[in-house]
């Protein structure tokens, strides 16, 4: 290489370096301290018609986009596991096999969660199958022997559960959580109890997997019993069980503390949940004649393993709402800061629902982002508006949900452009380390 072609290769390099360090100079990064309102003639057209109505509520809101599956971020379920036991005899999982069963179920339940079927009602139906977005976690416990919290208590007193046609019930009783629960309120407690021991030693006796849920905790019962590979029935028939046959029903009663209704009913408030007989399989018979039965998880039926967007949405709407119990069991993964969890917003967009981020919001050149909800941010985390970004908040609440700070809004300019934060409908900003001001 010749001395003239190296000279020329250093002055290219040169005025590179020299015109980048130029460019970013004029990059400038401020924290917004005032949001102005909107202009009234830049109003979104559908607001006069939509003045004081929050969409908030609205479940629809919460469904997770396939596109942009980080604009909704997973939630996690702390659960713990309680075995109820009679204090003479077997009659469940105990210290020997109970800490194993406990990691396997809650394991099968998330494996359902993530394979959600597509719905077999109404025949032909063209329902979306969506993500859940959401999983338990057996939570941690140091003072148990396997370190989670699985727990075992001998009480001849509480063991059992009693279902709704026996003259004993007790389906509907809160003893057993009153005196066994586990950090309530901040764990979703459930517990496994069997059927009497009077009843199991009964020859009409059917045992029957069954549950109900108290908003944070739930009553599982036949567990143990329905872990066997064949049950024989009086009358000789035989059914077959797999070892998590009660996932189903866990399910089920975990989505009752989610918010979701018995999904063959026509209140449910999804419309796309058709109501129906609630068959447990065809009998040739009126009503379960059909071409099918459902698979949808809050159903009474053999195979329930689908969730429709509707319920998904409820699900979601239900966990972001900070008055429902259930929020309180969740794992506050959006009370620390995660840089790789940041949500980059790359075209216009309406946030709708809650929501609550793990990491920066950045709203990008050329697109806008109205909020119109609660969003909380974790303590370190900022929005940051790009010079050709917008940011528009519809009556919003911005807040740090941990009790901290998050860093507040920042808004860049590069030459003559620069980012924009307006409002509109009176938001709120909480928790802000810079200081915003809403004039």
């Amino acid at each position: 290489m010749n001395t003239l072609f190296r000279c020329f290769l250093l002055l290219i390099v040169v005025s590179y370096f020299g015109i980048s360090s130029s460019c970013s100079s004029s990059l400038q990064k401020d924290y917004v301290a005032q949001v102005s309102p909107i202009v009234p003639s830049d109003l979104p057209a559908e607001y006069a018609a939509n003045r004081g109505k929050s969409p908030c509520r609205d479940r629809m809101n919460y469904v997770p986009d396939l596109e942009f599956l980080d604009h909704t971020p997973e939630k996690k379920v702390k659960v713990s596991v309680h075995y109820m036991l009679s204090e003479k005899v077997k009659n469940n999982f105990n210290e020997t096999d109970g800490y194993q069963f406990a990691n396997q179920i809650i394991y099968h339940c998330n494996k359902y969660l993530k394979d959600n079927l597509k719905m077999s009602l109404p025949v032909g139906n063209k329902t979306p199958q969506l993500p859940l977005r959401y999983s338990y976690l057996l939570d941690v416990d140091k003072s148990t022997r396997s370190g989670h919290a699985v727990y075992f208590h001998r009480d001849d007193e509480l063991y059992h559960f009693n279902g709704t046609k026996s003259k004993d019930k007790n389906y509907g009783s809160r003893e057993v959580y009153k005196k066994y629960g586990k950090n309530k309120g901040k764990v979703l407690n459930i517990f496994m109890m069997e059927p009497h021991l009077d009843s199991l030693d009964s020859p009409t006796f059917q045992i029957t997997g069954r549950g109900v849920a108290f908003g944070d905790w739930v009553k599982m019962t036949a567990v143990y019993q329905n872990t066997r590979d064949t049950v024989v029935s009086p009358s000789g028939f035989n059914h077959v069980y797999g070892r998590y046959a009660q996932q189903r029903t866990l399910n089920h009663e975990i989505g009752h503390c989610l918010g979701l209704g018995h999904s063959w009913r026509k209140n449910d408030g999804c419309d796309d949940t058709p109501a129906h007989a609630n068959c447990w399989g065809l009998t040739g018979k009126p009503p379960c004649n059909g071409k099918a039965i459902s698979n949808n998880m809050m159903d009474y039926i053999p195979v329930a393993q689908s969730v429709t967007p509707c319920q998904i949405g409820t699900t979601h709407m239900t966990m972001s709402n900070k008055t429902r119990k259930v929020r309180g069991c969740l794992k506050k993964t959006w009370c620390t800061f995660n840089k790789e969890k940041t949500i980059e917003i790359k075209q216009d967009h309406e946030w709708n629902g809650a929501k609550d981020i793990e990491g920066h919001l950045v709203v990008m050149d050329g697109a806008t982002l109205t909020l119109r909800c609660r969003l909380s941010l974790p303590r370190k985390a900022k929005i940051i508006v790009y010079p050709k970004g917008k940011l528009i908040l519809d009556g919003a609440t911005l807040e740090n949900d941990c009790g901290q700070e998050w860093e507040g809004i920042e808004v860049w300019s590069y030459n003559e452009d620069k980012g924009e934060v307006v409002y509109f409908n009176s938001p709120t900003i909480n928790n802000a380390k810079n200081k915003i001001t809403v004039l």
